[in-house]
């Protein structure tokens, strides 16, 4: 391709970032082209010559124009001794094709056919053999075929850049006779202006001008308001404000809402989950288009702002049970591992021991389910429980007895004792004092020997256990402090008794 027309090529290239679409349906205008040929005949040293073109152009839909044009210039081409030149007066009509728009830039194809008048000379300006002996006619049919784009230059003209190749019907462009017709190129830069005044989108963002003006968005910045959205998809896509970016007041731009986070630009919280889109990605990073984000059964919004939990963690508290389960079903305290305080971690109590979270000591039975199960106990079964005795308070453990008139323990005293062992154990800076105690059946002195030795067989039973006999005092009381009637069988039964009484 000649030098010269490379230049005008790149020329337009540059212009065509500042091209826009328009609305030319039953637009018509006068338009003239400016450039130079190169012909494509028998003699192939191509010589760039101008050519002018004046035309008028009619629209009868955005999409289709014909057009009407005249033109003068000129040919030539020297190879060797070979030599022509050529005036030329191309008359044509043409059908111009614009069926798309690329972002600003329309770019169109056309086809054609019209009239050339053509006259072959020498260097000399003398017509040549052919040409002087009338071999032929100088007047021929012709066919263009081109492209080219346009730009507007302001609300009524444009600039474009087109590149046509012209067949010609006959083979004596240059008086030489072959079997090839010949033809020739033209390049060419188009200046256009409309008669009738166009509705142009300047800056190609879907918005016409007289759109603009109404909704006073800038007709020559496509994103007035900056959001990331052309103002023709906020106006006609997404119904959001072009003059504002934040249309909902999320605290997200609406482009981020429909490009990045694909939320609803005019809904400020598109999960329903009580937070705003905004929030949820900038503050809380959450899913805004996922109402419980962790999966806890827990809404977004509600762990926030209603239980303070973590809203990206099912267990906020690491209890073992998910926060939703703990405030649905549980009533626990999800920010508490241990609601009720007894020892166990709500996730154990509910999943482990079958306890209830909300209750420290389950089975009533006076010790703590944390406790019991430290201690290998049954946290829900009462009669197993060895309360917790504060220092001064007694205590009378229930089942300890003995054979009839005798300190050894019988088999059911044992395992109650060994739960006091357990205790104990467990307390290793305990000390306590047992006491025995009898009715009144026999004598003083009798009943007071029976009631010292019971209290020293259980703590030799506890020492037996591996309590520390310095942690233990006994003493008998004989039946000199009653706790009831000794005149009835019942009375009796409870006066023979073991009480504990910590002392430290």
């Amino acid at each position: 391709m000649p030098k010269t027309t490379i230049k005008v090529i790149v020329l337009l290239l540059l212009l065509l970032p500042f091209a826009n679409s328009q609305d030319m349906e039953n637009a018509y205008g006068i338009g003239t082209s400016f450039g130079l040929t190169v012909p494509r005949t028998d003699i192939k040293g191509s010589i760039e010559s101008p050519i002018g073109r004046a035309f008028i152009r009619y629209y009868p839909s955005s999409a289709i124009g014909i057009e009407f044009g005249a033109g003068i210039g000129t040919l030539e081409a020297k190879k060797d001794t070979q030599f022509f030149t050529s005036t030329i007066y191309p008359f044509d009509v043409r059908f111009v094709f614009q069926p798309l728009k690329i972002k600003s830039v329309t770019p169109y194809f056309y086809a054609g056919a019209g009239l050339l008048s053509f006259n072959p000379k020498d260097s000399t300006g003398k017509k040549l053999p052919r040409n002087a002996r009338g071999d032929y006619k100088l007047l021929t049919s012709f066919y263009p075929l081109g492209v080219g784009a346009t730009v507007n230059l302001s609300k009524s003209t444009t600039l474009g850049l087109a590149g046509t190749y012209n067949l010609t019907s006959t083979k004596f462009l240059e008086d030489i006779k072959t079997d090839v017709r010949d033809a020739y190129w033209s390049f060419t830069v188009e200046l256009f202006a409309f008669l009738k005044e166009q509705n142009p989108d300047l800056d190609g963002d879907g918005l016409l001008n007289d759109e603009e003006r109404q909704l006073k968005t800038d007709p020559l910045n496509p994103d007035t308001d900056g959001d990331g959205l052309k103002d023709g998809e906020e106006v006609h896509t997404y119904k959001t404000d072009p003059l504002n970016k934040d249309t909902d007041g999320d605290g997200l731009t609406d482009g981020e809402e429909v490009l990045i986070y694909h939320t609803n630009p005019l809904n400020k919280d598109t999960d329903g989950d009580g937070l705003t889109d905004g929030d949820e990605v900038l503050n809380y990073k959450t899913d805004p288009l996922k109402p419980d984000t962790d999966g806890d059964g827990l809404k977004d919004g509600d762990e926030v702002l209603k239980h303070k939990t973590n809203p990206l963690k099912i267990d906020t508290d690491g209890d073992g049970l998910g926060d939703g389960d703990e405030v649905l079903k549980y009533l626990t305290n999800p920010l508490q591992i241990d609601t009720d305080g007894d020892g166990l971690t709500d996730g154990d109590e509910v999943l482990k021991h079958k306890t209830l979270p909300l209750k420290p000591d389950t089975d009533d039975g006076g010790m703590p389910d944390g406790k019991e199960v430290q201690l290998g106990l049954n946290p829900l079964d009462p009669t197993d429980d060895v309360p917790t005795i504060k220092i001064g308070e007694r205590i009378i453990l229930e089942g300890v007895n003995f054979e009839t008139a005798k300190t050894t323990l019988l088999p059911e005293a044992k395992q109650i004792l060994d739960q006091v062992a357990v205790s104990l154990s467990s307390n290793s800076t305990t000390e306590v004092a047992i006491h025995g105690h009898t009715d009144n059946v026999g004598g003083a002195k009798y009943n007071m020997n029976l009631s010292s030795g019971r209290a020293e067989s259980v703590k030799a039973y506890l020492v037996s256990k591996g309590i520390d006999a310095k942690r233990i005092t006994t003493k008998g009381y004989g039946f000199t402090k009653p706790i009831d009637d000794n005149t009835t069988a019942e009375g009796r039964a409870k006066n023979r008794r073991i009480e504990f009484v910590r002392v430290k």
